[in-house]
């Protein structure tokens, strides 16, 4: 199953970043993809509903050569500066059976494709899931069974939404803490965080007990009550405290340094998170992507590197997709 942590951060330079993990029990991090702007595509697998691209975007996934010719995304980047990621999200994710009148039927796995090749803001985001979208109940055909999913975006505003499908309909949350995991809901992890008030970055003081002085042991006690397991709700408590509480980034490079180490806290090794398939769920990749520069930093499981595909001028102006492909060998600066 897929799990994945995502958070946003802003620098003092005003850079703005939405970063994520993705967890899954097979490498998802092959290739970055570049799909130009006019380009049209496939949107679902078993209807005709094609989108052409008012914007080309950078990202991680595939173009399904063998199947439609047609680009998904986990996430990425525009040349509007709009940033994306999908995540996991069992139990609660529901989809139509057909798309709305007027409405475009998409497959849950090429949401991503289609707001980063049509929206330039969160407010067209909400715009396209409101009157233009159609989530439906279609099976990825390398999965091979239909993905249980929700969605965070972020703008060069800094701000973020997340859109949640369930059984009750399209939730469009635009007052996020910019912070998603996976299952429950987001409103629940919300509500979690309450749970939380005592933990702090602060030392606690010492204490008269029993006629004892006690002393914290060494440094950290503020932060004793702070899940560490790799659940959901625990994921999304350890990123929302970082984030609240991290030193706030100077500029772009310092950031993605900062979003590297905030998610290396929520990062899955191989052995530690076992399905009931009997693999391993794992960190196959983390991405940080910054709306101003339109950058897309990545380093992967096998090759910690982090590394760098940017939306350049000369790259907006191609006219076919473009492949840059991942080098999963780690990659070390030996020294002699």
């Amino acid at each position: 199953m897929i799990g994945c942590s995502s958070f946003t951060l802003e620098t003092k330079d005003k850079k703005h970043f939405l970063s994520r993990t993705m967890d899954f029990m097979m490498e998802m991090a092959e290739q970055v993809i570049f799909v130009p702007k006019d380009k049209t595509f496939a949107v679902s697998y078993n209807t005709t509903d094609q989108v052409t691209s008012k914007h080309s975007f950078i990202g991680m996934g595939s173009i399904q050569y063998d199947i439609d010719n047609s680009p998904v995304t986990c996430d990425g980047i525009n040349d509007a500066g709009l940033t994306g990621a999908v995540l996991y999200f069992p139990g609660y994710a529901s989809y139509k059976q057909q798309a709305e009148p007027n409405t475009w039927g998409v497959s849950p796995d090429k949401v991503i494709s289609v707001i980063l090749s049509q929206a330039s803001s969160l407010a067209d985001v909400a715009e396209l899931f409101t009157n233009k979208i159609s989530i439906v109940n279609e099976a990825s055909p390398a999965l091979k069974v239909i993905p249980p999913l929700h969605y965070i975006f972020s703008d060069t505003t800094g701000e973020s939404v997340i859109v949640e499908t369930q059984e009750d309909g399209t939730h469009i949350i635009r007052d996020s803490v910019g912070v998603m995991t996976n299952s429950p809901d987001y409103h629940w992890h919300e509500t979690n965080l309450r749970n939380y008030l005592s933990v702090r970055p602060k030392q606690h003081k010492d204490i008269e007990f029993l006629g004892k002085t006690l002393k914290p042991f060494s440094q950290g006690s503020g932060t004793f009550g702070l899940p560490g397991d790799y659940t959901p709700p625990s994921r999304f408590i350890r990123t929302a405290f970082m984030k609240n509480n991290v030193e706030q980034p100077k500029d772009e490079l310092t950031a993605v340094s900062l979003a590297h180490h905030i998610l290396e806290a929520v990062s899955i090794p191989r052995g530690i998170v076992v399905t009931p398939e009997d693999t391993f769920d794992y960190t196959c990749y983390s991405a940080y992507m910054c709306a101003e520069s339109k950058s897309y930093y990545y380093s992967t499981y096998g090759n910690q590197r982090i590394r760098c595909v940017k939306l350049t001028p000369e790259l907006e102006k191609e006219t076919e997709y473009h492949e840059f492909q991942v080098n999963p060998i780690e990659d070390i600066d030996y020294a002699n």
